[in-house]
């Protein structure tokens, strides 16, 4: 796979003498999931753009050197690179749980942090590695939240259709312990793992729909979700079932290319929704993100660019790119909080975890969009999602 490097200043006219803040961002830039990095990549250049304009940081560039990751071998190697020969301060972004497990030892290994913005597997935090944090939620979170909404419906048949990788099969454990707890009496009468990248879910669908389940929890995200709904849809496998909740759903990676036969009524998530909160500081951004890209920003894009602006607060606050001077300013005052577009994110000290408040929606088509929003938006309090650390601090 051809390693695509893309070194971007943003300097807009300023001339900076200090030498910049080099940060190595991984994300999937191409095959089918490349959406996923290429709006990640907007999100963090818009971020970058900005820090720029404004003077940098300690009177630095931000320099951001985007790789495309591949697998966890490939992203180990160009991690390695990114230390070794680019010299970067900072390693940044990644998509993949698989790839994010693979690259944090290395990146602990050469005190190098980490910021990972995409990656959801609650296994990474739970590794409680000094130099690695994440900006955004994690798996769990959405696994936790899909099983409170169910556990209020009377729903007891459920069945599961997860990419089979980590991300897939931790956010299955994570929902059906979940609910079995809020809901004893609930049962899994099926579980499909189709092959993550999959094009033929054919014989997956009819397996679940010979299971007859009055619900489905899903994990499929991106492409993979969308080519299930398009597959799924001649079936009427969205009608033979009463439920239908998906933590990834909400992505405009999975909205836009359904357009108007995106299924109605299904519960899904998203890490961050570009018509929410309404506040200033996120309408600016859409409004700005839009008009430099032509289209609204993933959750991707949101997550990237809140990551960036949230280790820059952190250097900010350090005072200095040192790898212990930033991972002190991350847990001091009892973890970092910072206001982002999202809303507030608090940095948790003994395992660097993030919380914050989750986006949830139902899907709905509307003459606004050429594809469907979430009306009504549910959200779930920050507070509602802390989950015990198995890191000491």
């Amino acid at each position: 796979m051809k390693r695509l490097a893309i070194l971007m200043l943003g300097l807009l006219g300023l001339a900076f003498a200090a030498e910049p803040i080099k940060i190595g961002a991984l994300y999937i830039l191409s095959g089918n999931f490349a959406n996923y990095g290429q709006a990640s990549k907007e999100g963090a250049s818009l971020a970058a753009e900005e820090i720029n304009a404004a003077g940098g940081l300690l009177g630095r560039p931000i320099e951001l050197i985007f790789v495309d990751h591949g697998k966890p071998d490939q992203a180990v190697r160009e991690a390695k690179r990114l230390i070794l020969e680019e010299k970067v301060d900072f390693l940044f972004g990644i998509d993949s749980s698989s790839v994010s497990l693979a690259v944090a030892p290395v990146a602990n290994e050469y005190k190098v942090p980490l910021i990972v913005t995409h990656a959801a597997t609650p296994r990474l935090t739970e590794m409680c590695l000094p130099y690695v944090f994440r900006t955004s939620n994690n798996a769990r979170m959405d696994s936790w939240a899909a099983a409170a909404f169910a556990a209020k419906k009377p729903y007891k048949r459920w069945a599961n259709i997860g990419p089979d990788y980590e991300f897939g099969r931790v956010s299955w454990e994570d929902f059906i312990t979940r609910l079995k707890e809020l809901k004893p009496d609930v049962e899994a009468v099926s579980e499909q793992w189709p092959k993550f990248g999959s094009s033929d879910y054919s014989s997956y669908i009819t397996a679940l729909m010979r299971s007859r389940p009055e619900a489905v929890f899903s994990s499929l995200w991106g492409g993979d979700f969308v080519t299930f709904a398009k597959q799924a849809i001649p079936y009427g496998f969205f009608k033979s079932i009463k439920f239908y909740v998906n933590p990834t759903g909400g992505a405009l990676q999975a909205l836009e290319p359904l357009g108007k036969n995106a299924p109605e009524g299904l519960l899904v998530g998203t890490r961050y929704w570009f018509l929410y909160p309404k506040t200033e500081k996120n309408q600016a951004f859409v409004k700005k993100y839009y008009e430099k890209f032509g289209h609204y920003p993933s959750y991707n894009a949101g997550e990237a660019y809140s990551g960036l602006m949230m280790l820059a607060a952190a250097i900010k606050k350090a005072g200095s790119t040192d790898p212990d001077a930033v991972k002190a300013a991350f847990e001091a005052d009892g973890g970092l909080k910072f206001e982002s577009i999202e809303g507030l994110k608090w940095m948790r000290p003994a395992d660097h975890q993030v919380f914050e408040d989750l986006v949830w929606g139902y899907t709905k088509l509307t003459p606004d969009y050429p594809f469907a929003i979430l009306d009504p938006i549910i959200v779930v309090q920050a507070k509602d999602t802390i989950y015990p650390t198995k890191c000491a601090k």
